[in-house]
This record gives C-alpha cells, sequence and structure tokens, in this order.
C-alpha cells in the first residue's frame, strides 16, 4: 500500500512536469520513472539515526546526553563525531573520547549538522566508484550551501533556528537521486554542471520528463522530513513561488548560487552580489548599511564554508 502511493506521487510528478516529446523524452522520462521507484525500494528514506537525531536537536527539553545516547547506536556516526570534535578545525583542550564530551564541544546545532551530512553520506556509499564520487562532489556542494545557510542567518539574524542548515544540505538531493538511479539522465540534465541559467528547470524536464527540485521534494515527503525543508528543495530556483517557505527558499537560493561560484573553482574576491536572485529577494528590505556588511563579509563567509565542508568530510 505504502509503495502504491509512493509509486502514484511520482508518476503525478512527471505527468504535470511532462514535457513536449522531443528526442525520446517520454521514453526516458518512463525508464527514470521505474529506475527512480527500484532505488528507493532499496534504500533507506534517510538513516533512521539521522532524522532522530534532527528530532533530539530541535527539542529545547533534550540535552548532550539524549543525542549521545542516540549516537552510540550508529558507530560511523560515532567514530565521525568523535574524530571531527577532535579535529584541527574544532579541537581544544583536551582530546575528547567520549560522545557526551565531543556532542558538548560541538554542541547540539553542529552536532546536529555532522549528523546529517554523515546520514546523507552514507545513502551513496555503497555505489560504483563513478556514482559515488559524483554524489560526493554534490554533497560537499549540499555541505558548502548549508553552512553559508548557517552563517548568514546568524550573522544578519534571520530568524531560523537550524533548519536553514539542513535545507542547505538537502537542497540538491534530486540530483544524487538522479545519479544513483540512472546515470545517463543526469548527463543528459547536465547534473554536474554548476553554471545554472534561469532555464536551468526547464531544460531538465525537456530533457528527462522532471527536474531535480521536484524529485527532491518528493523524495523529502517520503522521507517525512519537515515542510520547510520540502519546500526548500521543491523551490530553491523559485523562492517567490514558496508559500510557506519563501524566505527559507531565498536563503537557499542565495547560498545555493555562492556555493556554485567556489565549485567552480572561481576567485571568492571575484564573486558578484549583484548576480544571486536569491539574495535579491533575501535582502529586499534591508537598509543599505546592511547590505554593504554583507557584500563585506562575502569572501570571509565563503572561505570559511569550503574550510568546513573539507573538515566534514574528512570526519
Amino acid at each position: 500500500m505504502i509503495l502504491k502511493r509512493i509509486s502514484n506521487l511520482l508518476k503525478k510528478i512527471f505527468q504535470e512536469n511532462e514535457a513536449p516529446a522531443a528526442g525520446g523524452t517520454v521514453e526516458v522520462a518512463a525508464r527514470l520513472e521505474q529506475r527512480v521507484l527500484a532505488l528507493v525500494d532499496n534504500m533507506p528514506a534517510l538513516p533512521a539515526t539521522a532524522t532522530r537525531a534532527m528530532a533530539i536537536a530541535n527539542d529545547p527539553d533534550s540535552n548532550f546526553i539524549d543525542l549521545a545516547g542516540l549516537i552510540e547506536g550508529d558507530a560511523a556516526i560515532a567514530t565521525a563525531l568523535l574524530r571531527f570534535a577532535n579535529s584541527a578545525f574544532f579541537a581544544g583542550g583536551a582530546p575528547a573520547v567520549k560522545l557526551d564530551k565531543a556532542v558538548g564541544r560541538l554542541g547540539m546545532f553542529r552536532s546536529k549538522q555532522l549528523i546529517l551530512s554523515i546520514g546523507m553520506k552514507s545513502m551513496f556509499q555503497k555505489m560504483d566508484t563513478t556514482t559515488k564520487d559524483q554524489c560526493a562532489v554534490l554533497w560537499h556542494h549540499g555541505y558548502v550551501t548549508g553552512f553559508l545557510c548557517g552563517r548568514i542567518n546568524r550573522a544578519f539574524r534571520l530568524g531560523f533556528d537550524g533548519d536553514e542548515f539542513s535545507a542547505g544540505l538537502l537542497h540538491d538531493l534530486g540530483r544524487i537521486l538522479l545519479i544513483m538511479a540512472d546515470p545517463d539522465c543526469a548527463e543528459r540534465a547536465a547534473t554536474m554542471d554548476f553554471v545554472e541559467e534561469s532555464d536551468k528547470l526547464e531544460c531538465e524536464r525537456a530533457a528527462i520528463g522532471i527536474d531535480h527540485c521536484a524529485l527532491g521534494a518528493w523524495f523529502g515527503e517520503h522521507s517525512r522530513l519537515p515542510e520547510s525543508l520540502i519546500g526548500a528543495m521543491r523551490w530553491h530556483h523559485n523562492p517567490d513561488f514558496s508559500k510557506d517557505s519563501q524566505k527559507l527558499a531565498a536563503l537557499v537560493a542565495t547560498a545555493d548560487h555562492m556555493a556554485n561560484h567556489l565549485q567552480r573553482g572561481e576567485e571568492t574576491k571575484a564573486y558578484n552580489p549583484e548576480e544571486n536572485a536569491g539574495l535579491t529577494g533575501l535582502w529586499d528590505r534591508w537598509p543599505p548599511a546592511r547590505r554593504d556588511r554583507f557584500k563585506s563579509e562575502i569572501s570571509a563567509m565563503m572561505d570559511e564554508s569550503a574550510q568546513a565542508a573539507a573538515a566534514a568530510a574528512s570526519a
């Protein structure tokens, strides 16, 4: 019954996104639909530890011991958390040898970030080398985007309480699903292209019958993620279309544009915020002085996000 509901929902999305048949698009879309369903049928929605950790970290009544107790049941996450807490990026004082000490050093927010990012990586660890390498690139891009979301949120007091990192990390989950399910479709949709024009989603739908935003949002619903995260995955290319999470989608769009610049290997000092469509919606009502401060901090924020992603990747 559950699989039938999932299948019907995915079929509905393909039908809604159906583009005029060109170059076998209809056949490609039908094949992709079946391969995505087969993939999802044989993989977890998201590791249980990751989804439960999100709930604990967002619970004001929970504490470090609660989170450490959950992590103890997942050796991979426990090892990575200890390694990160003792890394050069974050270490200080005596080594953290117990999980509660590691969580205390990192804090609930950063621990949740790391647990979710490790959980996301585990989804593609058993794939072939090429697929795993491509997914790792997209994971890195997601981590940088998530880190920038958190950095901007804290520095400019946007009012989010942790969801912004999760939204940034997961925003391109649809691309990872494409690569895992059907590498040929991923190539047709230029999944590894980090130069995103305004017609990016339209081109994807014309090529494979669906876009990565719709596919990622569908998987978010299947994984029972919060509506705010699903909205960010669905609308980060079109924040103005979001009804309930427009501000979060605009933040993700802003960070995504900055992360794309880094992913292309371009210098942070060469970044032009005026070309960032998401930022236009985010700072629409900001006073000039606040905008100027954002511009002055862009290079530092981007450099810091790249360093944080590199540290997390080695955890």
